[in-house]
């Protein structure tokens, strides 16, 4: 048995699919979707959609944060990692045993942990981050990483309920808002932010870049990331992150054309908005 979500924006091409599939397979139709992969799926009355993993952020924080070995500490946490926090190798474990260790320290399986925060990340972009940093050392992490584990679980405490929303007039989104303060005039559904560091990475020399891909005012896709290239300036970084959201940008739009059933050709992928902060 599994479980089917689908939609449309006609009625008629809804009932058409349902009679269908009905005549082919036995189903039982549940209704407008609640819940789907352990996401929550709301829908307002002015037709907003949120999508939260709020249910499973609050089981990774029992499962992880409620059983580990250390002190309880009830300050908020309002950042997903410590603000001296830098990644590096050189704060790795020497061995398995010690990571072994630490996991019996912190009562706190680390790679197990980081794999259940890699799947909240597709609601979450505010730990995509922190997450993948963090999944660089999987294999031997250090005092240091397991802290700083333990201090986004306690981040995910104090703001378990964030997600994503998407607004049925885009001119209510944050984001659009935030365009209309800054002066920039954007129309477009279909828009992208990238921006990068410089030469942050201590062990490799690598700038992390990031980009956010949304579609009617929420986030439909986002990265954390190290492009091989090692920029030579940070407006070589810079450009390296525009790419790669340049491109999965379009990808969005060809994926966005196909489901409107449009033809697809080279002139189809017009109108991508990109803002680079810089």
């Amino acid at each position: 048995m599994d479980d089917l979500l689908y939609a449309s924006n006609s009625p008629s091409h809804l009932q058409a699919f349902e009679d269908t599939l009905g005549k082919r397979f036995s189903i039982e139709l549940m209704g407008q979707a609640h819940w789907y992969l352990s996401s929550r799926i709301t829908q307002e009355a002015n037709f907003n959609i949120s999508i939260d993993q709020s249910r499973y952020c609050l089981s990774v924080v029992k499962r992880y944060l409620d059983t580990a070995g250390c002190p309880k500490i009830n300050r908020i946490h309002s950042s997903p990692l410590p603000a001296e926090f830098i990644s590096s190798a050189d704060d790795c474990s020497t061995n398995q045993e010690a990571v072994r260790t630490l996991e019996e320290r912190f009562n706190i399986a680390y790679d197990s942990c980081v794999g259940a925060l890699i799947y909240l990340a597709q609601t979450r972009p505010d730990i995509a981050f922190s997450v993948n940093k963090l999944a660089k050392f999987s294999r031997s992490p250090g005092i240091k990483h397991f802290k700083a584990v333990l201090h986004l679980l306690r981040y995910l405490r104090d703001n378990t309920y964030l997600g994503l929303r998407y607004f049925s007039n885009v001119n209510d989104s944050p984001i659009y808002k935030s365009l209309r303060d800054n002066k920039i005039n954007e129309t477009g559904l279909l828009l992208a932010y990238s921006d990068s560091s410089w030469h942050d990475d201590v062990d490799s020399g690598r700038s992390t870049g990031g980009y956010l891909i949304s579609y009617m005012g929420g986030i439909v896709d986002h990265s954390s990331n190290m492009p091989g290239p090692v920029a030579l300036s940070s407006a070589e970084a810079e450009y390296n992150e525009a790419c790669l959201a340049t491109m999965a940008l379009a990808h969005i739009q060809l994926f966005q054309i196909e489901l409107e059933n449009e033809q697809v050709d080279a002139a189809s992928i017009t109108n991508l908005s990109l803002v680079i902060s810089c």
